[in-house]
């Protein structure tokens, strides 16, 4: 029985041939809260008549159409190669035990040409209990974040563009993308140059600079959004002030490889599923403010930088064949 609240609501997303050519979406994905919505521009007349105080019904009309939002969700062992994929753009996948273990694939994202884009469906329920698809065509990722923390469970945000949106399309049935797990805190750990480093939190945002300002005469559509600009990927790290390196490689400007591995449950032949996230990254700050009696912390503002050999890549280890 479907209940006429948020509890019934769901998330299912398609991968597009063709930018804006819908799919059926055919993978379901757990998530706390979204925002997604279609803006449409209104053309008002800006012409003066005798007597006239108010906009006319007949001196205005609809214009450009965009789709915006987020979709918060939780990272999971298993499934997630879509939205890496779609956040990042390159994959090569692997195998790396296939006589022993035939069902560990590893799939490892790099930059490279972003996908054409989604089919995002979200079903929002009604006080009837109806569940009402509306369905968002052409959706690429603008921007994308991850972050941890103490008792909590690693979260990934997918900010999305879009070209259109419908609600003619019938709701899809719920398919979990795969049967993968929440991934918590518990099971991360950190390094910067290759020394641990203990973090009460941890964040990262990817920025792809995509040309939104793609419309022509003749339609109210934006054509595909290209990549127009250097893509931008930063974060925070929050250890306590343990001491002077971290502010000293900020002082002399020094690179680091920032290594964020999550380790979870063994797939098979002691290879588990891991998200492991290796950048080279710039420090912009390391100064470790007082704030009172208690024990100072040491916020590490970083952006990632390509020297040439690494700028980022994450790798994924899980059941999926394909991402």
């Amino acid at each position: 029985m479907t209940i006429p609240s948020g509890m019934s609501a769901q998330v299912m997303v398609g991968s597009e041939v063709t930018h804006g050519t819908a799919v059926t979406p055919n993978r379901g994905y757990e998530f706390r809260s979204e925002s997604l919505k279609l803006e449409v521009g209104r053309i008002e007349s800006g012409g003066i008549r005798p007597g006239v105080r108010v906009q006319r019904s007949s001196r205005w009309r609809s214009g450009r159409r965009a789709v915006a939002g987020d979709v918060t969700m939780e990272l999971m062992t298993a499934g997630w190669g879509l939205w890496w994929k779609n956040a990042l753009g390159g994959v090569v996948t692997s195998q790396p035990d296939e006589p022993n273990a035939p069902t560990v694939f590893l799939h490892t994202f790099t930059p490279g040409t972003l996908p054409p884009g989604l089919t995002i469906q979200v079903g929002r329920p009604d006080k009837g209990a109806t569940v009402r698809p509306f369905t968002y065509i052409g959706c690429m990722l603008r921007q994308w974040s991850l972050s941890a923390a103490v008792n909590e469970l690693v979260t990934f945000t997918a900010s999305v563009i879009g070209r259109d949106a419908t609600t003619a399309t019938a709701l899809a049935s719920f398919v979990d993308a795969a049967d993968g797990d929440p991934v918590p805190f518990t099971e991360g750990t950190l390094t910067v140059g290759g020394s641990a480093l203990a973090v009460r939190s941890f964040s990262m945002q990817g920025v792809n600079t995509l040309a939104d300002d793609r419309y022509f005469l003749g339609s109210p559509l934006r054509a595909k959004p290209e990549e127009a600009g250097l893509r931008e990927i930063t974060g925070n790290l929050e250890p306590e002030f343990d001491d002077l390196t971290a502010y000293q490689r900020f002082v002399d400007g020094d690179e680091a490889e920032l290594v964020l591995l999550f380790q979870s449950g063994i797939i098979e032949d002691a290879l588990r599923f891991e998200t492991r996230i290796t950048a080279n990254v710039r420090f912009d700050d390391g100064t470790p403010n007082v704030d009172g009696p208690t024990m100072l912390q040491n916020p590490l503002p970083y952006k990632v930088i390509d020297d040439g050999t690494l700028s980022i890549e994450v790798e994924y280890q899980t059941t999926d064949e394909t991402p």
